[in-house]
């Protein structure tokens, strides 16, 4: 009988670790319940967010103490939507919005800084009009946006603060609506700035009035 106990506890061993093996290979492949997602900002200045999520999601979405707007993923057993749609609101020239993929504990954290357009003069902002940006199911990310009339625009990459400059200013231009391609950092954060160069070409920099808004960054943690 004690030839037989080391060759049992042997099997169990090998037995132990393949089960541990397959749960750990389970865990690493869990499907994300989220697969896209769009943040807009329309031409009235509302934001709203369009995503997309895996069959049987349940969506829920709260507020937490600190004015965030929290959208929980979480796995189900029955049918449900897979597209939704959730309107905010601008308070105190701040948004936040984040998902959680309860499955995952996966976050994305979307800060956004603005101003309410609706104190705006006119109602309408001086240069921006509207602009959106997609978070596609390979992983990318998709800027869209479009300029009032008459406004002159320069995409740079400012690689001292790692972010994203959309520039904006006055001038005499024909293109009002523009694309761009957009890759989250090395430490899972994408930022990118609007900077208005308010009553002076943005090339004189004594004068120039630059005003960053609207501004978002992006954060994924995993």
């Amino acid at each position: 009988m004690n030839k037989i106990t080391p060759l049992i506890l042997a099997l169990s061993l090998i037995f132990a670790s393949c089960s541990s093996n397959e749960n750990e290979g389970l865990i690493n492949t869990q499907e994300n319940l989220l697969k896209s997602y769009t943040l807009k900002r329309d031409a009235n200045g509302a934001y709203s967010i369009d995503f997309k999520t895996t069959n049987n999601t349940d969506v829920t979405t709260v507020k937490n103490v600190d004015a965030s707007n929290e959208i929980i993923l979480s796995e189900a057993n029955h049918n449900t939507e897979n597209n939704h749609r959730n309107d905010f609101a601008i308070k105190n020239d701040q948004l936040k919005i984040g998902f959680l993929e309860a499955n995952k504990g996966k976050r994305t954290k979307i800060f956004i800084e603005d101003e309410n357009i609706t104190f705006a003069k006119g109602g309408i902002t001086e240069f921006l009009n509207s602009y959106s940006i997609t978070k596609k199911t390979d992983g990318t990310f998709h800027l869209d946006f479009k300029v009032n009339d008459n406004v002159t625009t320069e995409f740079v990459y400012n690689e001292d603060i790692e972010t994203y400059e959309i520039h904006l200013s006055n001038g005499l231009s024909k293109q009002k609506e523009f694309s761009r391609q957009l890759n989250i950092s090395s430490n899972n954060l994408l930022k990118l700035d609007f900077v208005n160069h308010k009553y002076s070409n943005k090339y004189d920099t004594e004068m120039a009035v630059a005003e960053r808004r609207p501004r978002q960054v992006i954060e994924e943690v995993y």
